[in-house]
């Protein structure tokens, strides 16, 4: 889940400066997120060639959660096909994600998190909303575990998880 108004890590104008904020934003990368990065690639290259097009790339960063309008789409090909050939390759695709993700505020990632289980937008999960997604995620889950999950986590008792029960549950099991 990622959201509009990122800013870039890299701004290409230093060098050596790149190349460590570069290695940096790499290690902040999970495994699965590197793993995410290759499977968009490769369905985006739908015809095998290892590369990539303006547009292959605006729908693919877009597929992986992340905004990106034309004139940022154009100015990553300008700076990332230093052949010009009209395409990247995965390397630099990889590159640009990985800023993405580095770039990315846990806080607004968690708050998106909530915003997608408070279907009707009342500021707290209800045992309603929880049952929809265990249902949407193919969760196996009884009517008594979901009341169960929401009484252990349920501070102030309303029978309801709101924002900050939900964020405390993310940083307790450092799902953030």
């Amino acid at each position: 889940m990622q959201g509009a108004g990122r800013r870039n890590v890299f701004d290409g104008r230093d060098f050596r400066g790149r190349n460590q904020r570069a290695h940096q934003a790499a290690r902040a990368v999970s495994k699965e997120q590197r793993q995410e990065i290759k499977e968009a690639f490769d369905i985006f290259d739908s015809e095998r060639t290892g590369k990539m097009d303006y547009h292959e790339l605006k729908v693919a960063v877009r597929a992986m959660g992340f905004e990106i309008k034309k004139p940022e789409a154009l100015e990553l090909m300008q700076r990332y096909d230093r052949e010009e050939t009209g395409y990247i390759g995965f390397e630099a695709f990889e590159e640009i994600m990985i800023q993405r993700y580095a770039a990315q505020d846990p806080m607004d990632e968690i708050r998106k998190a909530f915003e997608l289980f408070d279907e009707d937008r009342r500021g707290r999960i209800s045992f309603r909303n929880l049952k929809r997604i265990a249902r949407e995620l193919g969760e196996k889950l009884t009517d008594e575990e979901l009341r169960g999950m929401i009484d252990e986590f349920d501070l102030d008792q309303d029978g309801d998880i709101n924002e900050e029960e939900f964020i405390s549950i993310m940083k307790q099991t450092s799902l953030y």
